[in-house]
């Protein structure tokens, strides 16, 4: 049995020290606390190192309670097994090619741990039977705090390797594959692989997310949560190997007389050496020169023999390797709760890092024995061979990424828990002809139990008193109110008895009464000023309904009916109840409708929620006025709970899901209805409520632009191929699908340009033929003009039949046009007034063939001007970012352009390309895609405040319904106006 402590002494008692020296100046300052004067508001600060050390033991230890615990208990003992694998792989410009790999170790044994430290006795079940492999040895300390995780390392493999793939290629160029040859010497037992170092990760979420809970049990994780991790490490790696006696040994079996007899053996060099004893130290060169002189015809004597010779006694293998790495760690962790028992945790690191490599075979060959083997082999094969053909000596330092990865699967019970963890590590060097790929994994499999319930979750009435007083001095009872049980005399005693400042974030209270205190909504109301309306207020809050936790005193919280001031600063403020509740979840879940609620709910984490009309009184860049508005927003709904949720719970009737975390809805405006964004993000103790520029309504944007707005001065968004929606968008239609909307929907959505493609039949069509029609199409125009009739439509018409009208299709065109003579438009040009041909169909025809429109005679893939319009269409620059500028280039020229008798037309769209990028790809993003369109075209129009973009035709306008912004944002720069005052 190999027994043997895990973790050495000098080891522990640093570790011990570094995790009592914070939680000790912790407990000080606790008492001293306690020690001072009974009001909290008159107590003084510690000294500077008081506050330091207290901050790190609050930064080492700290959580938030809504996602983690600590355990509750500080001791434990497991049964434990871990596996491990190693790799090794040399590759060099020489023709060097080895592949080992370490026998995988089994270690089984008990373990005994206090908090984070662990011993143990283990048995290694790969040497059960076997000899003890000589200079094996592994050391591992990993300290895991939420903060920080440091892994100290030590491991030698010793002679523990198995030869995978060996291949030499000669100074003949012949590559032979020795793998075979060498394993019959137990080549790997002459190899030793070691390393040491340290490694220190940060994790800058380590409040929500906890460490120790996925990798050693000291912490228990309530929600999913994942944190980035930076950090910083060295390591050093050595390989060493005493091959050479592999490669004399192989010698000797290669030359054999004819009789049998080894012509390089201990004997000969021993009678080589007596002949030339009179020469001192060189004559060791001659009796090496004369034995392998000799023997040189016996081992080349075939063609198999003289691979195996030249490859071996010619090839540059090295005796150490050396590798300094100094590296920074970047990455992400996450753990994933399935329960509350249950935790899939990951993490992934990578570590650019410098690597000093040095390598060198100086141990087998000095420069003499290199001239000697020099010689040698050009004597017998011809070649002109130097000493530095056999002599190696690599000294580089260059840039490489190693990966550290973990994942744990783990079920813990407070007392009982078990799980799963594995850990693998990539060290790699690839630079100037050499490659080294020196990989190490883990595998443990455990079950453990704790006992020894910590000092503040036990029942002893005194200790927990004072556990409590101390936690409610430094506001602490937060993290401790789900183990105070109300039954507990001693514990109500002990709050009743502290100083009533200390109580205002308690659940608990004198007597049992639960405390209230003001709460407050902050509104950032973004691009807009809140001023004083008639009345003097800058907005309130009518609350029409709410829900806090069941048995609070209804004088002491805010109700319906009730109406709250907004100061100027956009706060308003309240009095509500902190004590969460299931039962308000629930009836806030019962307000929602199926598509607003989350997937992950926590009813229970709710501490109140308000229903109410929401009015403000704002100036600032909305409809081209600078004066005063009133902003009116029905049923806002404010929720509050332990966290910042998904926005997704605050809109009820008027507001829809947007995103994860924001809504949209109707909004009046001085009577004029617009769309508003609303998001809720939180900061510090308060809900922050915020609104984003306003938007008008997208079913009648126009009407809020002046009559006499020339046509081209208009930013009006459209839809490329703006039919194809019902082409299936698999590997054969993705060419032609551009959009997921039908047309009709496409004018709800603010579209008010379309590119239509026909077939003869009048079905929509590009290349493919969509299940849409024209003739279908023109009922929903009608309709929408008839109810919308501040709006107008232009249609950009062209045949999908090659550019070809043919006679069918004319007939079945101008027979639709004849049914709405009051819709269509023929004569109009780029500065006719919006005034003229509101609720009408504007009709561009790209060919001459077209037998209504006005011409606007397209050019294929190309920028060019026609008869008033400047369009840009090149369609076959498959690289977004060039066609981005171009883009860009066309805006801009639009935006700065006076003559309103030129219509500018940017279309957005790339073509499906030779690269198998599809139309959604370069306007959404996949890989390889440098700069996807609509996202940078959101930007540049909301960054550089463009307005007067004339027609911008877009693929997939909103991205599946998931994103309106752009559309939005072209239609918001027709209200640009400056600010300033």
């Amino acid at each position: 049995m190999n027994t043997r402590k895990c973790i050495q002494r000098k080891w522990l008692l640093a570790a011990v020290l570094l995790m009592a020296w914070p939680a000790k100046a912790e407990q000080t300052t606790d008492a001293d606390q306690q020690a001072s004067t009974a009001t909290v508001s008159t107590q003084k600060k510690g000294s500077w190192l008081k506050r330091a050390v207290s901050w790190f033991g609050d930064a080492w230890s700290g959580y938030d309670p809504a996602y983690s615990v600590p355990s509750f208990y500080d001791w434990a003992v497991q049964l434990q097994n871990t596996s491990s694998w190693e790799s090794l792989e040399t590759k060099s410009q020489e023709g060097m090619d080895v592949m080992m790999r370490s026998r995988p170790s089994h270690k089984i044994g008990p373990y005994f741990g206090w908090n984070f430290l662990f011993y143990g006795a283990t048995i290694d079940l790969s040497t059960i039977g076997k000899p003890k492999t000589k200079g094996k040895n592994e050391f591992t300390l990993s300290i895991n705090s939420n903060l920080l995780n440091l892994d100290l390392i030590r491991r030698r493999t010793g002679g523990d390797f198995d030869i995978k793939r060996m291949r030499f290629t000669d100074f003949t160029g012949h590559t032979t594959d020795l793998t075979d040859w060498v394993r019959q010497y137990n080549a790997g037992d002459y190899i030793k692989n070691s390393l040491t170092g340290f490694n220190l990760n940060i994790f800058t979420n380590h409040r929500k997310y906890s460490n120790p809970a996925a990798f050693s049990n000291g912490a228990i994780q309530l929600r999913s949560a994942g944190t980035p991790i930076v950090g910083f490490g060295y390591t050093q790696q050595k390989v060493e190997s005493d091959i050479a006696w592999i490669f004399s040994d192989a010698a000797a079996d290669l030359s054999v007389d004819e009789h049998g007899n080894a012509l390089f053996s201990d004997q000969i060099w021993e009678s080589n050496l007596e002949k030339y004893s009179d020469m001192g130290d060189i004559g060791a060169f001659f009796a090496l020169y004369d034995m392998l002189d000799n023997a040189w015809p016996y081992m080349t004597s075939t063609p198999e023999k003289a691979n195996v010779a030249r490859s071996l006694l010619t090839n540059k293998f090295p005796t150490l390797t050396k590798i300094d790495d100094w590296h920074l760690q970047l990455g992400y962790a996450y753990n994933l709760v399935f329960s509350r028992r249950l935790l899939l945790g990951l993490s992934l690191v990578a570590s650019p890092g410098i690597k000093h490599v040095r390598s060198t075979n100086e141990g087998s060959f000095t420069n003499e024995m290199a001239d000697v083997f020099a010689e040698l082999v050009n004597s017998h094969e011809g070649t002109n061979l130097t000493s530095n053909d056999f002599i190696l000596d690599f000294d580089d330092r260059h840039v490489n990424l190693n990966i550290f990865g973990r994942a744990s699967l783990v079920w813990n019970h407070n007392r009982w828990r078990a799980g799963v963890t594995g850990t693998f590590s990539k060290y790699y060097y690839n630079h100037h002809g050499m490659d080294i790929d020196n990989s190490f994994a883990n595998l443990t499999a455990y079950v453990g139990y704790c006992f020894g319930r910590k000092k503040e979750y036990r029942h002893d009435g005194a200790k927990r008193r004072d556990y409590i007083m101390a936690a409610l001095t430094k506001s602490q009872i937060a993290e401790i109110s789900d183990t105070l049980p109300r039954s507990n005399v001693s514990t109500r005693a002990a709050i009743a008895a502290l100083p009533a400042d200390s109580l205002r974030r308690s659940p608990y209270a004198p007597g049992g009464t639960r405390r209230y205190h003001l709460d407050h909504i902050d509104l950032d109301i973004q691009g807009c000023d809140l001023v004083a309306g008639p009345d003097g207020r800058y907005g309130t809050f009518e609350i029409t309904d709410g829900y806090v936790t069941p048995g609070q005193d209804s004088e002491q919280r805010t109700v319906a009916g009730t109406v709250l001031d907004i100061d100027k600063d956009g706060v308003m403020s309240f009095k509500m109840g902190h004590n969460s509740s299931i039962r308000a979840g629930n009836w806030w879940k019962s307000q929602l409708r199926k598509d607003q609620i989350v997937n992950q709910w926590y009813p229970e984490l709710l501490f109140y929620a308000l229903r109410g009309k929401l009015t403000l009184n704002v100036r600032g860049r909305i409809f081209g006025t600078k004066q005063p508005v009133q902003l009116v927003l029905d049923d806002v709904c404010i929720n509050r709970g332990k966290e910042a949720r998904t926005f997704k719970q605050m809109g009820v009737k008027t507001f829809r899901s947007r995103s994860a975390h924001s809504i949209e809805g109707q909004a009046l405006v001085n009577g004029r209805q617009c769309r508003v964004y609303i998001e809720q993000r939180k900061r510090g103790k308060s809900t922050q409520l915020y609104i984003s520029r306003f938007y008008p309504a997208m079913s009648s944007w126009m009407k809020h632009l002046s009559d006499n707005k020339p046509l081209s001065r208009i930013s009006m968004p459209g839809t490329h191929d703006s039919g194809s929606s019902s082409i299936a968008s698999n590997a054969i239609g993705s060419a032609g699908h551009t959009q997921n909307f039908a047309v009709g929907e496409q004018l709800r959505d603010g579209i008010r340009a379309f590119d239509i493609r026909l077939k003869s039949d009048m079905h929509f069509g590009h290349t493919l033929k969509c299940r849409e029609r024209f003739d279908s199409t023109m009922v929903e125009w009608d309709r929408f003009l008839a109810d919308n009739p501040s709006e107008c439509i232009v249609a950009m018409v062209g045949s999908d039949e090659g550019g070809k009208w043919s006679d069918e299709m004319r007939q079945n065109f101008q027979t639709i046009i004849d049914k709405y003579p009051h819709r269509f438009v023929e004569n109009f040009a780029p500065a006719t007034p919006l005034g003229q041909v509101r609720g009408k169909i504007l009709v561009l025809k790209r060919q001459e063939q077209c037998p209504f429109g006005r011409l606007l005679k397209f050019q294929d893939n190309a920028v060019f001007s026609y008869d008033g319009f400047h369009v840009e269409d090149v369609y076959k620059e498959f690289k977004s970012w060039k066609k981005l500028r171009l883009v860009e280039q066309h805006l801009r020229e639009s935006f700065e352009a006076d003559d309103p008798g030129t219509w500018y037309v940017t279309f957005c769209s790339i073509a499906w390309s030779p690269r198998r990028h599809t139309p959604y790809s370069y306007a959404w993003g996949a890989r390889n895609i440098r700069k996807p369109i609509n996202i940078n075209l959101n930007m540049l129009i909301e960054m550089k405040d463009y307005s007067e973009l004339g027609m911008v035709f877009l693929d997939y306008y909103n991205n599946h319904g998931e994103n309106p912004q752009l559309v939005q944002s072209i239609v918001k720069s027709n209200f640009q106006i400056d600010n300033a005052e």
